[in-house]
């Protein structure tokens, strides 16, 4: 009877009555999304009300022996790697990467073309192909790197967009180290056409500080891999093709200028937003000064740019401000990170006169491209 009455305390010096806390239900058996937030989840099935809300994938762990039986660890590469790079629990991570994979690629067995024998720790696999990348090329911004490293996993795994561009940069990059197997070209293909197809279709959504670091981050991702090609034939390039489809690799690189502009007011509240502020530090990112100063004096009177010229009146003023600072770095000293960004600025009359396959825009372009090609990877 004393069990089920509630215990009042009274303090003796203020008169003050305290009531223990009244009996709740824990919630044991929720999402591994809620959890790691640290909120309730309400274990509403097959998706919880909040991840419904945030639109993220809701993963519910799989109980302990069934994880086991169905989800076979990973090759201890994998696991050490990622036990080193992050917090999260190393059976939660495979089983949630095997459920969102699964999703989409029940009918194929990817894994089979790993190292590992599950589709989940195929996916874990890749996850740490990714983090070794990060890790042993160096990026010019440390603050970059450390987004790249520690941040972006723990958000993709509930993600499924986010995961697939992990996942579509890993394979490629995988699948570029072994030119000979062609199976893992044939995966590699396919993580990338479902992490455009997804990239795409979240594209069609409204834009908020709720889904904007995924978003940034795939396109960053997507803007990655949109480099690899099949082939390296010179005959096979772009430039030599009528087929729109075939400049797909350079529009897609405005899409984070878009979304920078769109996602500014809550920038401040991004994880990328360090490392966007330092990379923009450099004393050439922002020169929209009228006229030639600064300039290579032959590039500019190729591209008619007098005293007077601006970025408005003239569509090849803006790439050769960012260009020509470029090219005056000693090559050792030039990182890709610091090259890249070139693409990511362009403006659409800019690259609408490089589908035209204007000799000029080209020029630039070929500039840049050797820049690319003689870059080097910086601490």
């Amino acid at each position: 009877m004393a069990g089920a009455m509630a215990t009042i305390f009274r303090h003796s010096e203020f008169g003050q009555v305290f009531k223990p806390r009244r009996a709740h239900r824990k919630s044991r058996t929720g999402c591994l999304n809620c959890k790691r937030r640290r909120i309730k989840c309400d274990e509403a099935k097959p998706q919880c009300r909040r991840c419904r809300m945030h639109g993220a994938v809701c993963d519910f762990a799989l109980p302990r022996n069934v994880a086991k039986k169905r989800l076979p660890m990973a090759p201890s590469t994998c696991s050490t790697s990622l036990h080193c790079n992050g917090s999260l629990a190393f059976e939660a991570m495979i089983a949630n990467v095997d459920r969102v994979l699964h999703s989409d690629l029940s009918d194929e067995r990817f894994y089979m073309y790993g190292p590992c024998h599950s589709l989940g720790s195929f996916g874990l696999a890749m996850l740490a192909h990714f983090s070794e990348m990060v890790s042993v090329h160096s990026l010019a911004f440390s603050s970059i790197k450390k987004v790249l490293r520690d941040c972006i996993i723990e958000v993709a795994l509930g993600e499924p967009c986010l995961l697939y561009s992990i996942m579509a940069v890993a394979s490629t990059h995988w699948a570029y180290t072994l030119p000979s197997d062609s199976r893992c070209t044939m995966v590699a293909a396919r993580f990338r056409h479902m992490a455009t197809r997804l990239y795409r279709q979240h594209l069609e959504f409204p834009i908020s500080r709720d889904n904007m670091d995924m978003l940034i981050t795939s396109c960053m991702l997507v803007g990655m891999f949109s480099f690899s090609a099949e082939t390296t034939t010179p005959l096979d390039s772009w430039v030599f093709s009528d087929d729109p489809a075939n400049m797909n690799w350079l529009s897609v690189q405005g899409g984070l200028r878009c979304l920078l502009e769109i996602t500014k007011p809550w920038m401040n509240e991004s994880i990328w937003n360090e490392p966007f502020q330092e990379s923009s530090n450099y004393e050439y990112a922002d020169d929209h000064r009228m006229g030639r100063e600064n300039l290579d004096p032959d590039l500019a009177d190729l591209c008619d740019i007098t005293d007077t010229t601006t970025e408005e009146t003239n569509p090849f003023h803006w790439p050769l401000r960012m260009l020509c600072p470029l090219l005056r770095i000693p090559r050792h000293k030039c990182g890709a990170p610091r090259i890249t960004n070139f693409m990511g600025r362009l403006l659409p009359d800019f690259v609408n006169l490089l589908a035209a396959k204007d000799p000029r825009a080209l020029l630039i372009l070929s500039y840049w491209l050797a820049l690319m090609c003689t870059s080097v990877d910086e601490c």
